[in-house]
């Protein structure tokens, strides 16, 4: 029996160069949406890059701002985002040669120039090249450890480490490449050409902080004064010297960095009263004369207290600004007491206005019973005089009689509407002659003056005067005719009167 054996057709070399092409750009394409959403983690990146630093002793040297960080990150990920959007896979090889025969190889010409140019700024301020290529691998670890955390299946992370690390790994044989063939153009004239420019920025940066009114601290992270600028040094005179601690220095509340930030929080405004030096306070207390003038009022600063590492991360200090507010302080309590004497004005007003209407409201309940018992006295004298009369004057023909109770009936009427234009009842009383003299009266002529005017004696104008004050019921000197004439409803002269 024969054995028939299968065999595998033998591959034809473009299937060979094809299937390794799918091999090596596998990576690539696998990482892609991996490596892609790095920069959206930056957060991470520069926590773990900071541990990173801080783990290879390299934290503590650095300079960098948060800025210089993220820029790095961009400058490391550029050549890999060019790769991908270009569709290449470079070897190790590709990106370590970058021009082979005058000829682009498989990486994008010149990808690692941007990192190399950073290399070169470093190490004209002094970076040795063993710290910058550990800096560069505290940079890369980070990656990968974004990387590893970020939410994306095992594949595309392993992926996407292994493009990291080939990256990480030709850049180093580049920069080495590099340093070791600029080592003779860097001398000693360049190195002191950077330490000038370096000194220059530096002094800018003094001189700024120096030539600012407000007062400027930097702390480190318990808390202990490092430098301060000139307007603190001579404010806070023997005080704010760098080796206290802050809240020693301005008296402010807390024995310890976690104290202070307690009851002054990160980014927070607040307004304080530096406490004043033991040596001025002992001067002041044994200075107590009249001659030493009243003592000066305390000056109010907002401090704000701001977090270093939000500008570079090598840092764990605070700065400290102190800006003189006691203008604005005095100011505002002058605005705050107005508003307070205002606000007691207006609250007087309104305990006022309020008993005006508890009182007008009472007035209107006494109007409302007046007027209830007014109805009910018309009621008792219609009821009681009124009525009975009007049935009297139907039933009596007699004409002396019917005149009698139709004076009655007059009189009432006028007693019930005594706001009626008619005269007073009372004054029904007084002769047409007593009338005239009451008109007179009313209009306030003397005596003399009514005498004359009718032709009569002053006798007779006071005996007429002492006639109608009995007939209207005034007696005693209190109750004036005058003020009695000008409150009645008349007085009106009755028909047949003289004119």
């Amino acid at each position: 029996m024969t054995n028939h054996r299968h065999r595998t057709p033998a591959a034809s070399p473009a299937t060979s160069k094809a299937d390794a092409h799918a091999a090596d750009t596998a990576p690539f394409t696998a990482a892609r949406p991996v490596l892609l959403d790095i920069e959206g983690q930056m957060e991470l990146f520069l926590a773990r890059w900071s541990e990173r630093m801080r783990e290879a002793g390299y934290l503590r040297h650095t300079t960098a701002k948060r800025q210089d960080c993220i820029d790095s990150l961009l400058g490391f990920l550029h050549p890999l985002r060019a790769a991908l959007h270009a569709g290449l896979a470079p070897t190790f090889g590709d990106l370590v040669r970058e021009i082979e025969d005058g000829m682009p190889t498989a990486a994008p010409h010149g990808w690692g120039h941007e990192l190399l140019a950073s290399a070169r700024r470093h190490r004209m301020r002094g970076v040795t090249e063993a710290m910058f290529l550990g800096c560069f691998h505290t940079l890369v670890h980070a990656v990968l450890d974004v990387v590893e955390a970020m939410p994306a299946p095992r594949r595309a992370r392993d992926a996407a480490a292994q493009v990291v690390r080939l990256y990480g790994d030709a850049f180093a044989v580049l920069f080495t490449r590099h340093w070791e063939s600029r080592r003779a153009e860097v001398d000693t004239t360049q190195l002191d050409e950077a330490n000038r420019l370096l000194t220059l920025e530096k002094c800018k940066v003094e001189n700024f902080l120096d030539s600012t009114s407000d007062m400027v601290l930097a702390i480190d992270a318990a808390g202990i004064i490092t430098s301060v600028n000139r307007i603190a040094q001579q404010h806070l005179a023997g005080r704010a010297v760098p080796g206290l601690p802050i809240w020693a220095a301005l008296g402010l509340e807390g024995e310890s960095m976690q104290d202070l930030l307690r009851f002054y929080p990160l980014g927070v405004s607040c307004e304080i009263t530096p406490a004043a030096a033991p040596d001025v306070e002992l001067a002041a207390a044994a200075a107590n004369r009249p001659e030493a003038g009243p003592p000066r009022a305390a000056q109010v600063f907002r401090m704000r207290i701001s977090p270093l590492n939000a500008v570079s991360l090598a840092s764990d200090g605070y700065l400290v600004m102190l800006t003189d507010v006691t203008s604005h302080v005095h100011q505002r309590e002058a605005l705050e007491r107005v508003v307070a004497e205002r606000t007691e004005a207006l609250r007087n007003e309104k305990a006022h206005l309020e008993e005006m209407n508890i009182t007008l409201r009472t007035v209107l309940r006494n109007i409302d019973g007046e007027r209830a018992e007014i109805n009910r006295e018309v009621a008792r004298k219609v009821h009681a005089m009124l009525l009975p009369a009007l049935d009297h004057l139907e039933a009596d023909m007699e004409p002396e009689v019917r005149r009698g109770y139709l004076t009655v009936i007059r009189d009432q009427l006028l007693r019930l509407a005594p706001d009626d234009a008619g005269p007073d009842p009372l004054l029904l009383r007084l002769s047409p002659a007593e009338m005239r003299i009451c008109q007179f009266i009313q209009a306030g002529s003397p005596t003399k003056d009514i005498a004359s005017a009718l032709n009569l004696s002053v006798e007779t104008v006071q005996t007429h005067r002492k006639n109608i004050r009995r007939k209207l019921g005034l007696h005693g000197k209190d109750a004036s005719l005058c003020v009695f004439l000008r409150n009645a409803p008349g007085p009106r002269q009755p028909s047949g009167a003289e004119g």
